[in-house]
């Protein structure tokens, strides 16, 4: 009975693979986040640093709705991860590999647009977590059909 819902072994599951994939959950915050400020009524992509994400996205609004479903889908998929016995790392690369498609688009819509600002300190050091990401959820694939290198 130590593997059902409202156990304590689900609890400590879940807390014991919170920290090593805290990052995780922060880009997926962020882009749940990201895509709550496009969907607010104030036009965004009409400052200067937007006019690459004018010419490539169809819509504010449309990219809103898709990093808004893509955060909550991956943040789904953190708290399954978390709650099965046996991890599913898969999941996780497959989402960090998302994640980092659309980090690595933003930063060049951004870098597209020849406006130097702050988010050439953010989203591409996000692309580059997306990485260690997916490398960290691999080596937890490793190690779950592998097992443990001593």
């Amino acid at each position: 009975m130590t593997g059902e819902i409202g156990t304590p072994g689900l609890w400590i599951r879940i807390s014991h693979r919170f920290g090593p994939r805290m990052m995780e959950w922060f880009y997926a915050g962020h882009m749940v986040l990201a895509g709550y400020v496009l969907l607010l009524p104030v036009a965004t992509f009409n400052q200067p640093a937007f006019s690459a994400f004018r010419a490539v996205v169809p819509s504010e609004d449309m990219m809103g709705w898709f990093m808004l479903i893509i955060g909550f889908a991956r943040l789904m998929g953190l708290i399954i991860n978390g709650a099965k016995k046996e991890v599913t790392p898969q999941i996780r690369q497959f989402s960090a590999g998302i994640g980092c498609l659309i980090w690595s688009g933003i930063s060049y819509g951004f870098a597209s647009s020849d406006v130097v600002s702050l988010w050439l300190a953010i989203y591409p050091l996000f692309a580059v977590g997306e990485l260690v990401n997916i490398h960290r959820a691999a080596r937890d694939q490793g190690e779950r059909l592998n097992g443990k290198a001593g």
